[in-house]
């Protein structure tokens, strides 16, 4: 495994309809190793778009976590969209031929690794064939009926079937079927890159982001903290990584003055009992000061 490489001193994060994402795999093993923020994976496979057990780039922050990356001034914030039609525009006739070349290149050798392959397989078949011995594969022995059985074997040699197995030398890339495959990364088709002194967009705003002085608060002592809406809270606090450690509270964080139902003091306190936990709630007093506290039930 090679050295993960150096993420920039200021990186962006790109803002889609409302929500913070992080693109560049390096810039996240940084934010997590150095930042102590985990966020939430949330790309798919472009074939099984469904699937949500594993997911990968790009990585979705919490406005208090993209808030804090921007205060810290570890990052900025850039409107996607707009950075994304800035770039295209920003292409000239040079770019687009440079471009549009790379894609015939690949083509190109997605055409001459299928041939290989099928040559590979002809000559597999050949051998066996012959009897010099060699790997068949399920599909050959499946096409041939029992291996070494004469009659599978001329059945297979004369099918009027297409076969990729008896494909010729003189195989071309004029009468091969390609499939174009999805690739497993993306990259700009411009050369224009966000920079901070343009493009920038507005970041959270502390006084709309509920619950952002406790986040702040707890972040500062250690804690990593993640959405904690499975748990019926707004943040789950652990003492360090995820990876490595279960959560030791359900966080709620509440206005200085804000009332607090008994009956949720009561179903918060059980809440965090049931699963191991206590539950935290807190906020910031009029002179900047965080409170916290804390509920669990006890047994009698």
């Amino acid at each position: 495994m090679g050295t993960p490489t150096t993420p920039p001193e200021l990186f962006p994060i790109y803002l889609v309809n409302s929500r913070y994402f992080l693109y560049d795999a390096d810039v996240i093993s940084d934010v997590r190793r150095t930042h102590r923020m985990s966020g939430c994976l949330t790309g798919t496979l472009p074939q099984i778009p469904q699937q949500n057990i594993f997911l990968g780039l790009p990585l979705e922050l919490m406005p208090e976590e993209a808030l804090l990356l921007v205060e810290k001034g570890a990052a900025y914030i850039i409107d996607d969209v707009s950075a994304h039609e800035r770039g295209l525009r920003g292409m000239g006739e040079v770019d687009k031929k440079e471009y549009l070349e790379e894609l015939e290149q690949d083509r190109k050798r997605e055409v001459e690794e299928y041939i290989r392959r099928v040559e590979e397989k002809r000559d597999i078949f050949v051998r066996r064939s012959n009897g010099e011995g060699g790997e068949v594969d399920g599909l050959e022995q499946t096409a041939r009926g029992d291996g070494d059985n004469e009659e599978g074997r001329r059945i297979f040699e004369n099918s009027s079937v297409p076969n990729p197995i008896k494909a010729s030398t003189a195989t071309t890339a004029t009468n091969v079927l390609i499939y174009y495959p999805t690739p497993s990364s993306s990259h700009p088709i411009y050369h224009y890159h966000p920079d901070p002194s343009d493009m920038l967009a507005a970041g959270p705003q502390p006084e709309r982001t509920q619950g952002y002085p406790l986040y702040k608060h707890l972040h500062e002592r250690g804690y990593f903290l993640s959405p904690g809406l499975r748990f019926g809270c707004q943040y789950m606090a652990y003492p360090g990584d995820p990876l490595r450690f279960h959560s030791h509270f359900v966080v709620n964080g509440l206005g200085w003055d804000e009332e607090i139902e008994m009956q949720d003091v009561v179903g918060g306190g059980r809440l965090g009992t049931g699963v191991k936990k206590a539950w935290m709630v807190g906020g910031e007093d009029g002179e900047g000061q965080v409170r916290t506290f804390c509920v669990e039930w006890g047994g009698f």
